[in-house]
């Protein structure tokens, strides 16, 4: 609960910023007259005022409250998203996370950078709050970046992706066509080996000017949508989208085909997660140029690449264990299997 009286007043001057300097500088301090969750609320207000010279004192009194001010603050209902995101930052007690995650206040840039950090318990937490995540996707996004990022927690947010995202485009649009049969793969011929290299060289295909400006314009929700349904050259840019919940989207549209597959197994642009997600197609990865553009590609998962190099044809895994632009251990594998080749 907040103060009342003269202690409420000082604290909302705080938070308005219309107190003045004198009271800014020692509730930056710590020497006013507020209980302690109330002065963690004064000095977080004061952080996200963004004053230079008061920030230096300010993170010397946070250093000094204890959890049970911060916690006192964070589930007070009156608290302020700027409020929040300080303590949020400055802490790694788990009731004070907790208690933040599920404040009806807290910030969108907030939970963004807490799905960066928390730990697997508070991951859960944050994921279950499903209509925060429908208005906010990119903070589902920021949970692929957490390193600690639990399976469970990574095939939930999969899930999601797939449920609030997918699940009507499916349900509105085309049916999935039947998977093919295809042939298991077999080493290429040298025609095939210089049409794969000529595309492997060629630049990344340009989207046009107008639907680049019209893609970058749209909310996450909206692209994802477009990269289920859109056409060939909105998908191909989609890809790209640094959001993973964007590019995973073209991956999992109909739409989508062995050939768009293999042009964005070749491109250098997309992200660690787009190619892996390629790898686990297996109906994909039966095609062999489709397979040896994700060996070759530089950002291709090291995990992902290095049992692959042992379906390569001979005279790739000869390229492979001299060409400078893959990893050094996708390197060293091909050239070991190369010379125990010619060993034998």
């Amino acid at each position: 609960m907040s103060s009342d009286g003269p202690e409420l007043d000082i604290l909302a001057s705080i938070e308005s910023g219309q107190a003045p300097r004198r009271i800014l500088e020692f509730a930056a301090r710590g020497f006013v007259p507020l209980a302690p969750s109330d002065l963690v609320r004064a000095v977080g207000s004061i952080l996200g005022q963004g004053d230079a010279e008061l920030a230096a004192l300010c993170e010397e009194t946070f250093r000094a409250f204890d959890a049970e001010a911060l916690l006192g603050a964070a589930r007070t209902a009156e608290a302020r998203p700027e409020q929040l995101d300080a303590i949020a930052r400055r802490t790694h007690e788990r009731r004070t996370l907790e208690a933040i995650l599920q404040h009806r206040n807290v910030a969108t840039k907030t939970l963004v950078w807490l799905a960066r950090h928390v730990e697997a318990d508070l991951q859960d937490v944050l994921i279950t709050n499903q209509s925060r995540l429908l208005s906010s996707p990119e903070i589902v996004e920021s949970l692929f970046e957490n390193p600690d990022l639990s399976t469970d927690i990574r095939r939930r947010a999969d899930e999601f992706l797939e449920e609030f995202f997918l699940k009507k485009e499916r349900e509105e649009g085309e049916p999935l066509p039947e998977a093919e049969e295809v042939e298991e793969a077999s080493p290429e011929t040298p025609a095939e080996a210089a049409a794969r290299e000529e595309a492997a060289a060629a630049p990344e295909e340009e989207v046009s000017k107008d639907v680049l400006m019209r893609l970058t314009a749209l909310t996450v929700a909206q692209r994802i949508r477009v990269a289920y349904r859109g056409n060939r050259e909105e998908r191909l840019f989609l890809v790209r989208d640094t959001n993973r919940l964007v590019s995973t989207a073209v991956l999992k549209s109909p739409k989508t085909n062995e050939a768009d597959a293999e042009a964005i197994a070749n491109m250098k642009s997309v992200s660690e997660d787009v190619l892996r997600s390629i790898a686990h197609r297996r109906e994909w990865m039966k095609k062999y140029t489709l397979m040896s553009a994700i060996v070759r590609n530089p950002r291709s998962p090291i995990d992902v690449t290095l049992p692959l190099i042992l379906r390569l044809s001979p005279r790739d895994q000869t390229t492979l264990s001299t060409d400078r632009n893959v990893p050094e251990a996708v390197r060293v594998t091909a050239k070991r299997i190369v010379q125990r080749r010619r060993a034998s």
